[in-house]
Protein backbone atom coordinates (compact mmCIF):
# COMPACT_ATOMS: atom_id res chain seq x y z
CA UNK A 1 0.00 0.00 0.00
CA UNK A 2 1.27 3.49 -1.00
CA UNK A 3 2.18 6.03 1.37
CA UNK A 4 -0.48 8.78 0.29
CA UNK A 5 -3.58 6.13 0.78
CA UNK A 6 -2.77 6.84 4.55
CA UNK A 7 -4.27 10.04 5.22
CA UNK A 8 -4.33 9.75 8.88
CA UNK A 9 -1.16 10.57 10.99
CA UNK A 10 0.09 10.80 14.09
CA UNK A 11 3.87 10.81 15.55
CA UNK A 12 5.19 10.97 18.96
CA UNK A 13 8.58 10.76 20.57
CA UNK A 14 8.90 7.81 24.13
CA UNK A 15 12.03 7.12 25.71
CA UNK A 16 13.68 9.60 22.90
CA UNK A 17 12.21 7.42 20.61
CA UNK A 18 10.28 9.27 17.30
CA UNK A 19 7.35 7.00 15.85
CA UNK A 20 4.79 7.87 13.55
CA UNK A 21 1.32 5.95 13.46
CA UNK A 22 -0.22 6.41 9.89
CA UNK A 23 -3.43 4.84 8.88
CA UNK A 24 -6.37 5.00 5.93
CA UNK A 25 -9.33 5.38 8.99
CA UNK A 26 -9.47 8.09 11.60
CA UNK A 27 -11.12 5.76 13.97
CA UNK A 28 -8.33 2.99 13.76
CA UNK A 29 -5.59 5.84 14.06
CA UNK A 30 -7.54 7.78 17.29
CA UNK A 31 -7.49 3.65 18.62
CA UNK A 32 -4.10 2.91 17.87
CA UNK A 33 -2.98 6.42 19.76
CA UNK A 34 -4.93 5.46 22.74
CA UNK A 35 -3.34 2.31 22.77
CA UNK A 36 0.37 3.11 22.65
CA UNK A 37 -0.43 5.68 24.69
CA UNK A 38 -1.66 2.91 27.35
CA UNK A 39 1.75 1.06 26.31
CA UNK A 40 4.21 3.19 27.35
CA UNK A 41 2.44 4.41 30.46
CA UNK A 42 1.34 8.25 28.88
CA UNK A 43 5.15 8.68 28.35
CA UNK A 44 4.39 9.94 25.09
CA UNK A 45 5.20 13.40 23.47
CA UNK A 46 3.46 14.33 20.11
CA UNK A 47 5.53 15.60 17.58
CA UNK A 48 6.24 17.06 14.06
CA UNK A 49 6.26 14.63 11.81
CA UNK A 50 9.09 14.73 10.04
CA UNK A 51 12.33 12.46 10.76
CA UNK A 52 10.11 9.69 12.51
CA UNK A 53 12.07 6.29 11.36
CA UNK A 54 10.02 4.05 13.61
CA UNK A 55 6.69 3.71 11.87
CA UNK A 56 3.42 1.62 12.05
CA UNK A 57 1.04 1.37 9.02
CA UNK A 58 -3.14 0.45 10.23
CA UNK A 59 -4.47 0.22 6.91
CA UNK A 60 -8.15 -0.85 7.29
CA UNK A 61 -10.20 -2.54 4.24
CA UNK A 62 -14.00 -1.81 3.36
CA UNK A 63 -14.72 -5.38 4.79
CA UNK A 64 -13.06 -4.77 8.15
CA UNK A 65 -9.45 -6.22 8.36
CA UNK A 66 -6.40 -4.51 10.11
CA UNK A 67 -3.16 -4.76 9.60
CA UNK A 68 -0.16 -3.61 11.31
CA UNK A 69 3.18 -2.88 9.33
CA UNK A 70 6.04 -1.97 10.78
CA UNK A 71 8.54 -0.21 8.57
CA UNK A 72 7.01 -1.69 5.83
CA UNK A 73 6.94 -4.90 6.93
CA UNK A 74 3.70 -6.64 7.49
CA UNK A 75 3.17 -8.08 10.76
CA UNK A 76 -0.02 -9.19 11.14
CA UNK A 77 -3.89 -8.48 10.40
CA UNK A 78 -7.35 -9.71 11.72
CA UNK A 79 -10.24 -7.71 13.30
CA UNK A 80 -9.62 -4.82 15.08
CA UNK A 81 -10.75 -6.38 18.31
CA UNK A 82 -9.25 -6.79 21.70
CA UNK A 83 -6.69 -9.34 20.84
CA UNK A 84 -5.27 -7.44 17.79
CA UNK A 85 -5.18 -4.16 20.10
CA UNK A 86 -3.47 -6.02 22.74
CA UNK A 87 -0.80 -7.37 20.29
CA UNK A 88 -0.22 -3.88 18.63
CA UNK A 89 0.54 -2.51 22.33
CA UNK A 90 2.99 -5.01 23.06
CA UNK A 91 4.74 -4.14 19.38
CA UNK A 92 4.75 -0.60 20.58
CA UNK A 93 6.20 -1.19 23.80
CA UNK A 94 8.66 -3.76 22.15
CA UNK A 95 10.12 -0.90 19.52
CA UNK A 96 10.83 1.68 21.87
CA UNK A 97 12.14 -0.82 24.59
CA UNK A 98 14.66 -1.92 21.31
CA UNK A 99 15.20 1.76 19.67
CA UNK A 100 15.88 3.98 22.72
CA UNK A 101 19.73 4.67 23.01
CA UNK A 102 19.24 6.22 26.61
CA UNK A 103 17.67 3.15 28.40
CA UNK A 104 17.89 -0.77 28.67
CA UNK A 105 14.82 -2.44 29.26
CA UNK A 106 15.10 -5.64 30.81
CA UNK A 107 12.99 -8.02 31.50
CA UNK A 108 12.42 -8.09 34.75
CA UNK A 109 9.63 -7.38 37.44
CA UNK A 110 10.92 -4.48 40.01
CA UNK A 111 9.92 -3.24 43.71
CA UNK A 112 12.10 -0.88 45.88
CA UNK A 113 12.68 -1.75 49.20
CA UNK A 114 14.56 0.66 52.02
CA UNK A 115 15.64 2.95 48.77
CA UNK A 116 17.30 0.01 46.47
CA UNK A 117 15.60 -2.17 43.70
CA UNK A 118 14.96 -5.79 43.83
CA UNK A 119 14.89 -6.72 40.40
CA UNK A 120 13.27 -10.52 39.35
CA UNK A 121 14.45 -10.88 36.17
CA UNK A 122 13.20 -13.56 34.18
CA UNK A 123 10.27 -14.61 30.90
CA UNK A 124 6.85 -14.79 31.03
CA UNK A 125 4.90 -17.37 32.91
CA UNK A 126 8.11 -17.84 35.65
CA UNK A 127 5.43 -16.05 38.50
CA UNK A 128 7.43 -12.63 38.68
CA UNK A 129 4.29 -10.98 38.35
CA UNK A 130 2.69 -13.03 41.59
CA UNK A 131 5.58 -12.38 43.25
CA UNK A 132 6.10 -8.38 42.73
CA UNK A 133 2.00 -8.40 43.78
CA UNK A 134 3.26 -9.77 47.11
CA UNK A 135 6.10 -7.79 47.88
CA UNK A 136 3.96 -4.77 47.15
CA UNK A 137 1.42 -6.08 49.63
CA UNK A 138 3.91 -6.29 52.52
CA UNK A 139 5.17 -2.54 52.33
CA UNK A 140 7.69 -2.64 48.92
CA UNK A 141 6.87 0.12 46.21
CA UNK A 142 5.76 -1.15 42.92
CA UNK A 143 8.22 -0.38 39.87
CA UNK A 144 6.66 -2.41 37.22
CA UNK A 145 6.29 -6.22 36.52
CA UNK A 146 7.47 -6.24 33.08
CA UNK A 147 10.44 -3.94 32.73
CA UNK A 148 13.81 -3.07 34.59
CA UNK A 149 14.56 0.30 33.05
CA UNK A 150 18.01 1.06 33.51
CA UNK A 151 19.97 4.18 32.93
CA UNK A 152 23.35 4.74 31.58
CA UNK A 153 23.93 5.07 36.11
CA UNK A 154 22.49 1.52 36.76
CA UNK A 155 19.62 3.15 38.50
CA UNK A 156 16.23 1.76 37.64
CA UNK A 157 13.14 4.23 36.46
CA UNK A 158 9.64 3.15 37.23
CA UNK A 159 7.59 1.51 34.23
CA UNK A 160 4.60 1.37 36.62
CA UNK A 161 1.40 -0.60 34.23
CA UNK A 162 -1.11 -2.36 36.05
CA UNK A 163 0.06 -5.25 37.09
CA UNK A 164 -0.64 -8.39 34.74
CA UNK A 165 -2.59 -11.16 36.93
CA UNK A 166 -3.13 -14.55 36.02
CA UNK A 167 -5.65 -15.61 38.15
CA UNK A 168 -6.27 -19.72 39.23
CA UNK A 169 -2.99 -20.15 37.86
CA UNK A 170 -4.72 -20.01 34.38
CA UNK A 171 -1.73 -19.12 31.36
CA UNK A 172 -4.01 -17.15 29.31
CA UNK A 173 -6.48 -15.37 31.64
CA UNK A 174 -4.53 -12.12 32.32
CA UNK A 175 -6.88 -9.16 34.69
CA UNK A 176 -5.05 -5.58 34.76
CA UNK A 177 -4.99 -4.91 38.38
CA UNK A 178 -4.04 -1.51 39.99
CA UNK A 179 -1.25 -1.18 42.91
CA UNK A 180 -4.05 0.62 44.93
CA UNK A 181 -6.05 -2.33 44.94
CA UNK A 182 -3.22 -4.36 47.04
CA UNK A 183 -2.86 -1.54 49.03
CA UNK A 184 0.40 -0.39 47.67
CA UNK A 185 2.55 2.34 46.52
CA UNK A 186 4.18 2.57 43.54
CA UNK A 187 7.77 4.03 43.45
CA UNK A 188 8.34 7.22 41.74
CA UNK A 189 12.12 8.13 42.00
CA UNK A 190 15.04 6.28 39.74
CA UNK A 191 16.84 4.52 42.81
CA UNK A 192 20.15 1.90 42.34
CA UNK A 193 19.62 -1.97 42.51
CA UNK A 194 20.08 -3.42 45.87
CA UNK A 195 18.99 -7.27 44.73
CA UNK A 196 18.66 -9.58 41.78
CA UNK A 197 16.92 -12.33 42.32
CA UNK A 198 16.81 -15.42 39.64
CA UNK A 199 13.97 -17.30 40.94
CA UNK A 200 11.28 -19.73 39.62
CA UNK A 201 8.01 -21.01 40.72
CA UNK A 202 8.28 -24.44 41.91
CA UNK A 203 5.23 -26.32 44.12
CA UNK A 204 7.23 -28.63 45.35
CA UNK A 205 10.77 -27.02 45.95
CA UNK A 206 12.65 -25.80 48.91
CA UNK A 207 14.52 -22.40 49.11
CA UNK A 208 17.58 -22.56 49.00
CA UNK A 209 19.62 -19.36 48.56
CA UNK A 210 22.86 -19.36 46.61
CA UNK A 211 24.61 -16.10 46.04
CA UNK A 212 25.82 -15.68 42.35
CA UNK A 213 29.03 -12.57 41.54
CA UNK A 214 27.67 -9.45 39.85
CA UNK A 215 29.46 -10.70 36.41
CA UNK A 216 27.33 -14.16 36.71
CA UNK A 217 24.40 -11.49 36.78
CA UNK A 218 25.09 -10.25 33.70
CA UNK A 219 25.29 -13.04 31.42
CA UNK A 220 22.24 -14.31 32.59
CA UNK A 221 20.14 -11.67 32.13
CA UNK A 222 22.23 -10.30 28.69
CA UNK A 223 19.52 -12.20 27.12
CA UNK A 224 16.43 -10.75 28.96
CA UNK A 225 17.49 -7.27 27.66
CA UNK A 226 15.88 -6.01 24.79
CA UNK A 227 18.29 -3.86 23.11
CA UNK A 228 21.31 -6.39 23.37
CA UNK A 229 20.91 -7.03 19.52
CA UNK A 230 21.16 -3.22 18.58
CA UNK A 231 23.46 -1.91 21.09
CA UNK A 232 25.11 -4.60 23.12
CA UNK A 233 27.87 -2.30 24.34
CA UNK A 234 25.90 -0.03 26.15
CA UNK A 235 23.49 -2.68 27.07
CA UNK A 236 26.41 -4.62 28.64
CA UNK A 237 28.15 -1.13 30.39
CA UNK A 238 24.51 -0.52 31.86
CA UNK A 239 23.85 -3.44 33.20
CA UNK A 240 27.62 -4.12 35.08
CA UNK A 241 26.90 -0.53 36.32
CA UNK A 242 23.48 -1.85 37.82
CA UNK A 243 25.09 -4.87 39.21
CA UNK A 244 28.36 -3.75 40.50
CA UNK A 245 27.31 -3.46 44.09
CA UNK A 246 24.23 -5.88 44.31
CA UNK A 247 23.45 -8.67 46.00
CA UNK A 248 23.01 -11.21 43.69
CA UNK A 249 20.77 -14.32 44.98
CA UNK A 250 19.54 -17.49 43.05
CA UNK A 251 16.80 -20.06 44.82
CA UNK A 252 13.90 -21.74 43.74
CA UNK A 253 10.59 -21.06 45.74
CA UNK A 254 7.16 -22.23 46.44
CA UNK A 255 4.36 -20.60 47.48
CA UNK A 256 4.77 -16.40 46.59
CA UNK A 257 3.12 -14.99 49.72
CA UNK A 258 5.79 -16.65 52.07
CA UNK A 259 8.57 -16.75 49.93
CA UNK A 260 8.47 -13.01 49.90
CA UNK A 261 7.87 -11.97 53.64
CA UNK A 262 10.94 -15.01 54.51
CA UNK A 263 13.10 -13.17 51.43
CA UNK A 264 12.69 -9.42 52.82
CA UNK A 265 13.58 -10.94 56.04
CA UNK A 266 17.08 -12.32 54.18
CA UNK A 267 17.83 -9.17 52.75
CA UNK A 268 17.87 -7.04 55.43
CA UNK A 269 19.49 -9.70 57.04
CA UNK A 270 22.33 -10.05 54.27
CA UNK A 271 22.52 -6.09 54.14
CA UNK A 272 23.46 -5.39 57.44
Amino acid sequence: MSKPEFSHSYCFESYGVPVRIESNSAEILKKAITTANSALIDKVHPIDCTGSEQTFSLPITADGICSVIQNGESITFGEPNRNFWKYFDGLVRILVAEFTEKLVFLHSGVVGWRGKAILIPGNSFHGKTTLVAEFVKIGAEYYSDEYAVLDENGLVHPFERDLSMRPDDTFLTQTRVRVEELNGKVGITPIPVGVVLFTKFDRETVVNYQFLTPGQAVVRVVEHAISIRRNSEFAIKVLKNAFSSAIIIESPRSEADKFARDFLEFVDISAT
